[in-house]
């Protein structure tokens, strides 16, 4: 009966076992005698391990950013090639065998099933049920984001049936009725350790759900730019609601130092401990850098210049130049643009002597990214692209960092409540106020404004790059499928991604809209 439990939720998630979830919170469908004596801070610590998965370059990351106005990843002769898999989610053409599609969808099911492995634990103390709870939560938004649809079962079900499936409204009122039931019994947010689930995070996702709820109650996600008032008030008590133990960070960079957990300003973060294998942080520096960079890198993704264009050059969110990072890393992090050197920053790097040893200088120059996206030239193959890092690396400890991976942090927060404001929203602050304090921190020199949309979504993206906000943050604004430079492909039910094939053979699932 277990084993048929698990075949069935494998086909489901796509080979993998996939998580449960009831309509009544107080009951369990898992099989307590396998699990009720289970130590549930085991289970919990397995749930927790979850959100190391939207630490690597590949799966969640790439769907939201990839797919974006921020990045692409260009073959480069055959490097970064691996079957077209990069190239498809930049141009939007990914099917339901692709593999960002399923890795992202195999990533958030089986952290879901851990969740529920802890709320079957018999007698799981309150706060860590609450936990758990806050943690499926979170799963459940990615899944609902990006997929529109999620697996549950009835309360009491038999463990042979298919999983049945909610659709995007229903499940956002399920998402919320999660974190408003575990709210009480979350702990406050824990000083120089954000990675706790706390009530801080529970009221930014609230907010967060609150902000995107007009997309996700439709079906297809197509309600962009929908400016329900009673939403929007939503978002701003849940960002009100945010302790005064969380603040603006006074230097940008304190939030993505080695030692970020710090930092006021993080609200939630996925934990990374120095020495020890954890999540693939290490990926943000290794996926941008060329190889005679320090660290060594691997030569792939490119921002692209419509988006650098967004910042002031000076703006020390893509600018960070201390002489500490020049003496170790030899140029600025942010985005990495021009000729770059060695440690020390006095010795110019050039490219590998079977590309003609020429001088690193990243450049986006259209002229040297074929539309196929596909670099043959020499002359670009290594050099071609703005590179992008937004961690500062632990120069000793490079593959085991200690930087945590900033999933909530109080810049976002305030961004939503400005944005609530502007789309009717009632509050007694101003977004002018808003904007003056992004504005008063060490060396923001991109003017900040929030008036209108187009000023939120602006200062979003200048705020927030490469945090896995921009995919969630265009379909909102109703720019994710309008064509820019890099990409041409303007359908619009791409703003869901397609199920996996694997996952149709349950009969409850129904394929996303034009992917049939």
């Amino acid at each position: 009966m277990k084993n048929n439990n698990f075949i069935k939720y494998g086909i489901f998630a796509g080979a993998l076992a996939l998580g449960v979830s009831c309509t009544n919170l107080d009951e369990q469908i898992i099989d307590a005698t396998a699990i009720s004596n289970a130590d549930p801070d085991a289970v919990l610590t397995s749930a927790y391990n979850g959100l190391r998965q939207f630490q690597p370059q590949d799966g969640i990351f790439a769907v939201q950013e990839v797919t974006t106005d921020f990045v692409i990843v260009p073959t480069r002769a055959g490097d970064w090639g691996d079957g077209g898999a990069w190239l498809q989610d930049h141009f939007h053409t990914w099917d339901a065998n692709s593999r960002e599609v399923n890795t992202a969808w195999r990533q958030m099911l089986s952290s879901v099933y851990n969740c529920d492995l802890a709320l079957a634990i018999q007698g799981i103390p309150a706060d860590k049920k609450a936990a758990a709870q806050f943690l499926k939560a979170y799963y459940y938004y990615n899944a609902i984001d990006l997929y529109g649809q999620v697996p549950y079962r009835e309360a009491g079900s038999s463990p042979d049936d298919f999983p049945k499936v909610w659709d995007s409204p229903t499940a956002t009122a399920e998402i919320i009725m999660l974190l408003e039931e575990a709210l009480p019994n979350l702990p406050a947010k824990t000083a120089s350790d954000p990675s706790v689930a706390s009530k801080d995070a529970a009221h930014f996702l609230l907010a967060k759900i609150y902000l995107n709820k007009a997309v996700f109650d439709s079906p297809t996600h197509t309600g962009f730019n929908a400016n329900n008032v009673g939403n929007m008030n939503k978002v701003i008590e849940h960002v009100d609601a945010i302790s005064a133990a969380t603040t603006l960070a006074p230097d940008y960079w304190d939030n993505f130092k080695p030692a970020n957990n710090t930092s006021a300003e993080l609200i939630f973060t996925a934990k990374n401990i120095v020495g020890v294998a954890m999540g693939g942080i290490n990926t943000r520096w290794y996926m941008g850098n060329h190889y005679n960079q320090i660290p060594s890198g691997w030569n792939g993704f490119s921002v692209l210049q419509e988006y650098y264009d967004k910042f002031d050059p000076t703006d020390r969110r893509i600018l960070n130049d201390d002489p500490a990072i020049i003496n170790t890393f030899g140029s600025p992090l942010g985005m990495r643009i021009g000729q770059q050197y060695d440690k020390g920053g006095v010795v110019a790097l050039t490219t590998r002597a079977q590309n003609g040893s020429l001088p690193l200088d990243f450049q986006s120059d259209p002229a040297g990214l074929p539309a196929s996206g596909l670099i043959t030239s020499s002359n670009w193959l290594e050099r071609w692209g703005i590179r992008p890092q937004k961690y500062i690396p632990d120069a000793a400890n490079l593959d085991r960092p200690e930087n945590d991976y900033v999933l909530f942090r109080y810049a976002d927060a305030l961004l939503m409540k400005a944005e609530a404001i502007v789309r009717g929203g009632s509050s007694s602050t101003d977004v002018a106020s808003i904007a003056a304090l992004l504005q008063d921190r060490q060396g923001i020199t991109t003017p900040i404004n929030l008036s209108t949309i187009s000023d939120i979504d602006h200062a979003r993206a200048t705020e927030l790059w490469e945090e896995g906000w921009r995919r969630n943050d265009m379909i909102r604004f109703g720019t994710y499928t309008t064509a820019r430079a890099t990409m041409t492909n303007t359908d619009a039910y791409r703003v869901l991604l397609p199920v996996p094939t694997s996952a149709l053979l349950n009969p409850n699932v129904k394929q996303n809209p034009g992917y049939n």
